[in-house]
């Protein structure tokens, strides 16, 4: 009778702890998650700012521009916006009138004497792409803060040519769209 009350203990005590992890899991999860929801705009846009900061080491003598400088090149015929990112991130939405990565590098000499915007997410591998096309003389400059920093500073997204308020942010660490973008990933 004694070994039974221990292993029923022992079941208990497994059954408790396995309960509890679930139970943070959970509550680590949701925390998560509120706690974005629950920045304010100019929070979530400074948070965008630091991790930009942090991945701009990784491309260190790339020229980056400003959302807010970017925004009033969008009607300029002499700049070219380039996505970075994932056809799926893209089907969701772009800036109007870029074109993808794909497109730009199967023909450089087409955008020859334009400037050269790229983005992402927050504008870590379109630096990345930047450093590398750079390096081959290719003068390419990177949106500061991606398209999180865009749509702080009032950029307008589109889903072919129709406006959207939707934005893929690749992952919920990148989920700091301001209030009015809805976000996927």
């Amino acid at each position: 009778m004694l070994h039974r009350k221990q292993t029923d203990r022992k079941g208990l005590c497994f059954g408790v702890l396995f309960f509890c992890a679930i139970l943070t899991a959970s509550f680590c999860t949701n925390a998560a998650s509120v706690s974005a929801a629950s920045l304010s705009n100019a929070e979530k846009r400074q948070e965008v700012a630091a991790m930009y900061a942090d991945y701009r080491e990784d491309f260190p003598g790339v020229e980056e521009i400003d959302p807010e400088k970017a925004l009033k090149l969008l009607e300029d015929l002499d700049v070219v916006f380039v996505d970075v990112r994932k056809p799926e991130e893209q089907a969701v939405s772009m800036i109007p009138g870029a074109v993808t990565s794909e497109v730009f590098l199967a023909d450089t000499e087409r955008f020859r004497g334009q400037s050269i915007i790229a983005y992402c997410t927050i504008s870590y591998r379109s630096g990345k792409l930047a450093a590398k096309l750079n390096r081959k003389g290719i003068t390419m400059v990177n949106l500061k803060g991606g398209l999180l920093g865009w749509v702080h500073a009032g950029g307008p997204l589109v889903r072919g040519n129709l406006p959207v308020t939707v934005l893929h942010v690749y992952g919920r660490k990148w989920d700091l769209a301001p209030v009015g973008i809805e976000t996927v990933y």
